[in-house]
């Protein structure tokens, strides 16, 4: 767990070369040789929704669960391995095994992605939220990982419907951009949970008690694009306008650059 802390204090970037406690050689070859594995997202109580989903419906046999930072989290970093450990048993008897967690990131890239240049995307795309870049960068930065592992498929937790709330980085738009992206890299972005309208489905599905936004880390930008009144006020035209024109050609030159280094 030292090393973890480690890793969480100085965020480095971590992307296509990992220490050997993280992924040895013997557990590398043992991933690239499975044909049903999958590289799970790993952050609130949708993603580990999504796993268990994908689970139930046979899809996989394996999972490598992967942590990304950004840069802008706070909290007890810890909890989403204790909640891996929670639901460790119950994949077992779903027939999934799970893998040792491997942690990724690269704050300079999420930098450049979501925060350098604010002020020119609020000029030029208006109504902007960091938030979209965000989980662009969240997907987008697992590519990498996916040709190194030879799993080609990679499970997250977003939600097109969350009750009766609208999250900017999860509207349709986003999403179909995020999966398109992913695809380019041929890589499938599978988002099982997308279509789960209420909290309440998802609380069956992962069959434990946990509430919405908690037993997570927070981000310092969380609920950016909401009002005083908690209203998310967005344009889907200025989000399209921001992925297009500025964020898809910064992720899509980051990406080529990490797998040129493997």
């Amino acid at each position: 767990m030292q090393e973890i802390y480690k890793i969480f204090a100085i965020k480095p970037k971590l992307v296509t070369n990992f220490p050997e406690w993280m992924l040895s050689r013997e557990i590398l070859q043992d991933i690239r040789s499975q044909k049903q594995v999958a590289i799970a997202e790993i952050a609130g109580r949708d993603s580990f929704a999504a796993i268990i989903k994908v689970a139930e419906e046979g899809l996989i046999k394996k999972v490598v669960p992967t942590i990304c930072y950004t840069g802008t989290e706070y909290g007890d970093f810890t909890i989403s391995f204790k909640k891996l450990e929670e639901f460790k048993d119950r994949l077992q008897k779903l027939g999934v095994f799970m893998y040792p967690t491997i942690l990724l990131g690269d704050p300079e890239f999420w930098h450049v992605l979501c925060g350098r240049f604010i002020s020119k995307c609020f000029k030029d795309f208006k109504e902007f939220s960091p938030c979209v870049g965000c989980h662009l960068y969240l997907h987008s930065i697992r590519i990498p990982l996916a040709h190194i592992l030879n799993a080609k498929l990679i499970i997250a937790g977003e939600r097109e419907f969350h009750d009766k709330r609208i999250k900017v980085n999860q509207c349709k738009v986003a999403l179909d951009i995020y999966s398109d992206f992913a695809m380019q890299f041929g890589v499938k972005l599978v988002l099982p949970v997308r279509c789960v309208k209420s909290g309440e489905e998802i609380k069956e599905l992962i069959g434990v008690r946990w509430g919405e936004g908690k037993e997570q880390t927070m981000c310092v930008l969380s609920k950016n694009y909401r009002d005083g009144k908690g209203m998310a006020y967005y344009n889907t035209q200025a989000i399209r306008d921001y992925l297009v024109e500025y964020a898809l050609p910064v992720a899509e030159e980051k990406i080529k650059e990490y797998l040129s280094e493997i």
